[in-house]
């Protein structure tokens, strides 16, 4: 799927007006992460030089394993499967007992203590440097949470609608308290991991279902600034699936333009993946054919830098410029930097602020 790189000339070509900002996806490394001030203190040295979309602060370096530890205190529900979450395969997975509800209560992720942490950190950094205006907060999906906890797909339709309302609950709760001090989060491996494992010729069902759960969220706190992140996992830096195109995304995303615009509701810039945590970018341009049937009025945050792969990332990230235009607004990672070493890190910020600043496709 990648072919050999083209010369270090048409590799040089600037970036096209107008100026990207540089998407932080949120975790950091665990070395570096825990303590609000620390983590963002971090980030801003790490990409000194770009405009951020936000900045976040992420406390589980894992996405939400620490959310799935917890779940064994919840008395509604019984753990079947044992895990250390030391890979996908590896992930405890919990059942409701007979007789017993779901308590949406019970499944909070926990976001308001968490967002006032990060506020406070935010107003301490601000007044000692330049900081952006949001404060950027995860919101993993419900969708995801339902089905890591409950060990399936099958499995997590008894869950989603305590876990639907538990999410929305707190997103409101969110937006309520701190409003446009905030930029909302929506995090989904589940989405395109659900096509993945789906026959094409059932994929429009499949689309619906997807459709409706996610513009539910979004549409519950509409007047949130959201980012949608579809991703492709990224546990102990591996994927749950590794893409050989970008078809799923953009159904899935044509779709929830549409239903959106009929609800009068705004489409949140999208943060696409085009690799997967540990890999080369795509170079060749068949694997972002797909961009090219994306609605208009669908802002993309191409997921596409690799610190490993410079040249890999440059080529790609000219690619999708150059099918998407000014729907690019920023360019991020293909998924949190928690998984990476500290070096790694900052290696895949220093390398997109990079890009990002001074508009040049820079081969090695």
């Amino acid at each position: 799927m990648s072919p050999a790189a083209p010369p270090a000339d048409d590799a040089r070509r600037p970036l096209p007006a107008p100026p990207l900002a540089l998407h932080l996806v949120g975790s950091v490394p665990p070395a570096v992460g825990g303590d609000p001030d620390r983590a963002m203190s971090w980030l801003l040295d790490h990409s000194a030089g770009a405009t951020l979309t936000a900045l976040p602060f992420e406390p589980d370096s894992r996405w939400i394993i620490d959310w799935l530890d917890q779940l064994v205190h919840v008395d509604a529900l019984e753990q079947v499967r044992p895990g250390a979450s030391r890979g996908y395969d590896d992930i405890p997975s919990h059942r409701i007992r007979p007789g017993h509800e779901l308590n949406p209560h019970d499944l909070a992720l926990g976001r308001h203590q968490h967002t006032a942490d990060a506020i406070a950190a935010h107003d301490r950094l601000a007044a000692a440097r330049p900081v952006p205006a949001r404060v950027q907060v995860s919101v993993p999906n419900s969708l995801d949470r339902a089905m890591f906890a409950a060990g399936s797909p099958a499995a997590a339709h008894q869950w989603m609608p305590a876990m639907q309302k538990s999410l929305i609950s707190e997103v409101v709760d969110l937006v309520d308290t701190w409003g446009e001090r905030l930029q909302l989060q929506l995090e989904s491996p589940a989405i395109l991991a659900s096509y993945h494992h789906t026959p094409r010729e059932e994929w429009p069902a499949l689309t619906t279902q997807l459709v409706h759960q996610v513009a539910e969220v979004l549409s519950a706190a509409s007047r949130a600034s959201w980012i949608l992140h579809l991703c492709y996992g990224d546990l102990e830096h591996q994927p749950l699936f590794t893409p050989t195109d970008l078809d799923a995304a953009v159904l899935f995303l044509n779709a929830l333009n549409t239903a959106l615009v009929s609800q009068d509701q705004p489409m949140p810039p999208v943060h696409i993946p085009m690799c997967h945590g540990n890999a080369e970018p795509p170079t060749d341009p068949q694997f972002y054919r797909s961009l090219k049937n994306l609605q208009d009025g669908i802002s993309v945050i191409p997921g596409i830098v690799a610190e490993n792969h410079p040249s890999a990332t440059a080529i790609a990230a000219q690619i999708a410029i150059s099918t998407l235009g000014s729907r690019v607004v920023a360019l991020g990672a293909a998924c949190g930097l928690g998984r990476r070493s500290p070096y790694a890190a900052a290696a895949n910020m220093h390398l997109a602020t990079e890009l990002v600043t001074t508009r040049q496709l820079i081969t090695p």
